[in-house]
């Protein structure tokens, strides 16, 4: 029994999850400028068939943006194009990835567009 738990233990700590590593803007950033793109860094490729990332302003509906991409140089890199200028005030991503085995993991970050002193 403990071989196998050992076993077990060895094989989780080999196939590491899927995770955002970073962000950005980063988790509660207040920017300067409206961003060109939102990037997400994951701990791996996630599956983009099953990958989407949503951009809400405080309180309100989800911009009408084109579905994100994955870079082709680093398929952990996922990037969203936001394509109209952002007003000052408070936004929310919300994602979604699915890992290679299926798995699906969803997350969510705020950041702020202040361009006016």
């Amino acid at each position: 029994m403990a071989v196998m738990l050992g076993i077990m233990a060895m094989g989780a700590a080999a196939s590491p999850h899927l995770a955002l590593k970073e962000s950005s803007p980063k988790k509660d950033e207040t920017v300067n400028a409206s961003p060109e793109i939102v990037t997400l860094w994951f701990t791996q490729a996630p599956q983009m068939a099953g990958t989407s990332v949503r951009l809400l302003p405080q309180g309100g509906e989800p911009l009408e943006l084109e579905a994100a991409t994955a870079q082709e140089d680093d398929p952990a890199v996922v990037v969203l194009d936001v394509s109209e200028t952002l007003a000052d005030g408070d936004y929310q991503v919300m994602w979604r990835a699915m890992a290679q085995d299926g798995h699906t993991i969803r997350g969510d970050f705020g950041f702020t567009v202040r361009s006016t002193p």
